[in-house]
């Protein structure tokens, strides 16, 4: 039998539960080289709210877990096959050549030729869900020196501590909610872009080589690799080329995993403080245990003689 026994509600493990989910945090960048077009994304996110629910098999279900986007940036540099228009012969020379040629314009002659730079925040809403096991780690304080006794670690502020954290079994991200404006923002973008590669042709001009090239946008579309869904892309750019949604799973678990402790226990455990200039009554704790109900979190300790 035991030695002590102490029991958490659900309402206590929920309170536990979202003082280490307020300390999370993310601000992330990365891109990637995809042949004719180069892509990355700038994100910044916190947690919030998340439904906490105890399960009679020892574990913890976490779930409706909101991923708060603080910034979403997604942007690409896109290169398209140069086009020339013009140059041919208007007056053409009877001794051969030509006397007079149309004026000759090439396009999209550089590396990117057109960059694009989508704002997303607050156009995208995700979830989280998880289920968890209670693990208990031993943490043996790093700045306290080997030969030190547990008085002096006391007064040092160096104790070690039994750890609880939150074991994720399985991590899910539910990306569901692509708002409609952001296939218009990708257009726009993409008619933006073209428009500044010909800001020094008047505007017949740049009506006139629309004209000829057709659907540009079809083109970088095509570059791009997007079908008809434009969400469908976004998340499979996010999600699958530059591993976004991947890297949030393994960020989450190893907060709640190997960061942030559901609870902490300092070991030897105060029982009297100081008094008078007498020492402090401390119980080590020899073995430590959890149990989880679906109602209730339960340590069990086995304790040494008192210190």
């Amino acid at each position: 039998m035991a030695h002590l026994t102490v029991a958490s509600s659900e309402n206590a493990v929920i309170k536990l539960f979202e003082g280490i989910r307020d300390n999370f945090s993310v601000d992330q960048s990365d891109s990637a080289d995809f042949g004719p077009f180069t892509a990355g994304y700038e994100v910044a996110f916190h947690l919030e709210g998340g439904d906490v629910d105890l399960q009679s098999d020892n574990s913890i279900v976490v779930s409706e877990l909101d991923i708060k986007w603080d910034k979403l940036r997604v942007f690409a540099g896109i290169d398209i096959p140069e086009l020339c228009i013009g140059g041919f012969c208007i007056i053409p020379n009877p001794f051969g050549g030509c006397l007079v040629r149309a004026p000759r314009i090439c396009i999209f002659d550089d590396d990117p030729d057109i960059g694009i730079d989508l704002n997303l925040n607050g156009l995208l809403t995700s979830e989280i869900s998880l289920a968890a096991k209670p693990v208990l780690k031993y943490h043996v304080n790093p700045a306290r020196p080997p030969a030190m006794n547990w008085l002096d670690a006391e007064d040092a502020g160096l104790a070690n501590h039994w750890q609880l954290f939150i074991d994720p079994e399985w991590v899910d991200i539910d990306v569901f909610d692509w708002s409609d404006i952001v296939g218009d923002l990708l257009e726009d973008a993409l008619d933006n872009a073209i428009d500044g590669l010909l800001f020094f042709l008047p505007g017949w001009a740049k009506d006139l080589i629309r004209a000829i090239l057709g659907p540009v946008i079809d083109l970088v579309r095509a570059i791009l690799d997007i079908g008809d869904d434009i969400d469908e892309w976004l998340s499979d750019l996010l999600g699958v080329s530059l591993g976004l949604f991947d890297l949030i799973l393994t960020l989450v678990a190893d907060h709640f995993a190997k960061q942030y402790p559901l609870l902490e226990i300092e070991d030897p455990f105060p029982v009297i403080p100081y008094q008078a200039g007498l020492i402090p009554v401390k119980l080590p704790i020899e073995t430590l245990a959890v149990t989880i109900t679906d109602d209730e979190m339960i340590l069990t300790a086995d304790v040494g003689d008192t210190l």
